[in-house]
């Protein structure tokens, strides 16, 4: 004979917190990996298409301060334990990326 599981139990149903921090992060972190992504592509010679360089190093201080955000709002899903600590590697890692581009590899303004 099984005994029925509670829902707030190991084996029970996942609660509210846990659904409300995900999806909260997720939709946090679309932004963040938008940022990252434009500024992790290759600029090409032509600066006909558009001029990003001019605005490289706000739009990356903006992801950065994004980041940080992001991390500030997964810190307290991850204390109460609704989120497993993994959930800081995805703002963790924009962070870095969004740094390494900004500090060592900017845009030439030629």
């Amino acid at each position: 004979m099984t005994t029925p599981t509670r829902p707030g139990s190991a084996h029970g149903a996942p609660r509210a917190g846990t659904w409300l921090g995900a999806c909260l992060l997720v939709v946090t972190e679309v932004p963040l990996a938008f940022v990252t992504l434009v500024q992790l592509m290759p600029r090409g010679d032509d600066a006909v298409e558009f001029d990003a360089a001019s605005k490289f190093a706000f739009i990356s201080n903006l992801g950065i301060g994004w980041a940080v955000v992001c991390l500030a709002l997964t810190l307290p899903f991850v204390k109460l334990r609704r989120l497993r600590p993994w959930w800081y590697v995805p703002p963790l890692v924009m962070l870095l990326a969004l740094a390494v581009r900004l500090h060592f590899f900017p845009p030439y303004t030629g």
